[in-house]
């Protein structure tokens, strides 16, 4: 480990270590203003992800002494949304999962007709008082969702609406907003210094909600019982299912998902391909600096949660991530179980030891910590194959409808985000159980 990294290391591990302090700075300030117990929420309409938080953004309200402050913005801007096409269409299908999976509803089928979302905006710039104005939200992104031109008419009468000419420099200027207040895009909570996406991070804030305010209430999303979410044969899948797996040795995200990935192997018995892929930024898809300090400090987070090793990184990015790369194809050309060994111990090395995959040193405790000699991981450097096969396997994420890791595929089902492992488990529960009804 260079004395550079080791410092470096340390320093992101105490930034990522000052949640607490973080946290009651911003009670303090509220006490000191008298301020408000206040959530702030970013509505975006054209986003699916955002029409699911707004209804726990309403039952937030009605469960916690809270000011529940409505924001209404735009999509996110290209430079924190480097494949918007592909976005839409993923937050579509993964809305309507995660409405099939938790206790809220999404009636999308198909994306939002332009004209459709513009009248949509108009009602909802017209001031309101903020709880009105969720509601109307909600009433106005069922009908947008649902394709229902009649009641969306009938709701720009019911509650009037600007010109359309005041929707983009109103957006626009909310945008701005949210970036200043330090995030990029829609379905997002706000709350004591903290940012809370969806309804995949509602639990920490309602850990956070329950301890600051007294109250103990019953989570305000659940997930639907077994009995709503009945066996289901996964189309496309052979005797022994394959799950294809994405990963970015650049990704904390991908490093959370190794050992739970192995562990479904294991128990649905899959024969498992591992498919990693060259960093965002090295594939011309931007990452800005916010957008990279949200994902440690919300990865970190996900780690204390999961009891994973996290906090003291370095960037493997460049030669790191080159190595690491070029020595992963030897290790899954060897077999799926040694290509998880190394994936696991060049990832934690990276972001839970401050070890730089692009120093030798480093780079040999963690090549032969998976199990692999040195001298086969030199060869492994010197062989310049592993570029084209990374070019493969991103140019097969994208023929998935895909961009980011990591990233499964089982059948013709695919899913994006360690967040999905609960998913894609109990998709596979289904599987396994609408199989045994048939051999039955």
């Amino acid at each position: 480990m260079t004395l550079v990294s080791r410092l470096k290391g340390a320093a992101i591990g105490a930034f990522l270590g000052s949640d607490g302090v973080r946290h009651a700075a911003a009670e303090l300030r509220r006490k000191v203003t008298g301020g408000a117990r206040a959530v702030d929420f970013y509505f975006d309409l054209a986003d699916p992800w955002s029409y699911l938080s707004a209804q726990a953004a309403q039952r937030l309200a009605a469960a916690y002494p809270i000011e529940l402050r409505f924001h209404l913005v735009s999509p996110p801007a290209a430079d924190v949304d480097p494949a918007p096409l592909l976005r839409g269409k993923h937050a579509l299908r993964d809305a309507q999962e995660l409405a099939q999976f938790w206790d809220v509803e999404f009636p999308g089928k198909k994306e939002l007709e332009p004209g459709a979302l513009r009248r949509a905006g108009q009602i909802l710039i017209k001031p309101r008082p903020d709880g009105e104005q969720l509601g109307v939200a909600l009433e106005v992104g069922r009908a947008l969702w649902s394709r229902d031109e009649k009641t969306l008419t009938s709701l720009l009468g019911k509650h009037g609406n600007e010109a359309s000419g005041s929707l983009p420099p109103y957006l626009a200027s909310a945008y701005d907003a949210l970036r200043r207040a330090g995030h990029y895009q829609g379905a997002m909570f706000s709350y004591g210094g903290d940012w809370y996406w969806g309804l995949d991070r509602l639990s920490y804030l309602e850990a956070r909600l329950r301890e600051d305010t007294g109250v103990s209430a019953s989570p305000v999303v659940a997930a639907r019982p077994e009995s709503e979410r009945p066996p289901e044969k996964l189309a496309g899948v052979a005797a022994r299912p394959v799950l294809e797996y994405w990963f970015s040795f650049r990704s904390p995200y991908s490093y959370l998902s190794i050992a739970r990935t192995a562990e479904l192997v294991r128990q649905y018995d899959l024969e498992l391909r591992i498919r990693p892929v060259l960093p965002m930024v090295a594939r011309g898809l931007a990452v800005p600096r916010e957008k990279r300090f949200y994902i440690v400090r919300d990865a970190h987070r996900e780690a204390d949660r999961l009891g994973i090793p996290f906090g003291n990184v370095c960037d493997p990015l460049g030669k790191g991530v080159e190595h690491a790369l070029a020595i992963s194809k030897l290790a899954i050309e060897r077999g799926p179980a040694e290509g998880l060994a190394f994936l696991e111990s060049a990832a934690r090395g990276a972001w839970a030891e401050a070890k730089d995959l692009a120093d030798y040193v480093d780079l040999k405790e963690i090549v032969e910590s998976a199990g692999l000699t040195w001298d086969d991981a030199k060869a492994a450097i010197a062989d310049e194959g592993w570029r084209v096969w990374a070019q493969d396997n991103a140019a097969d994420l994208d023929g998935a409808g895909l961009w980011g890791v990591p990233c499964w595929r089982i059948g013709d089902h695919v899913t994006w985000g360690q967040d999905r492992l609960p998913m894609l488990a109990d998709r596979l529960r289904r599987h396994v159980a609408a199989g045994s009804a048939q051999s039955g």
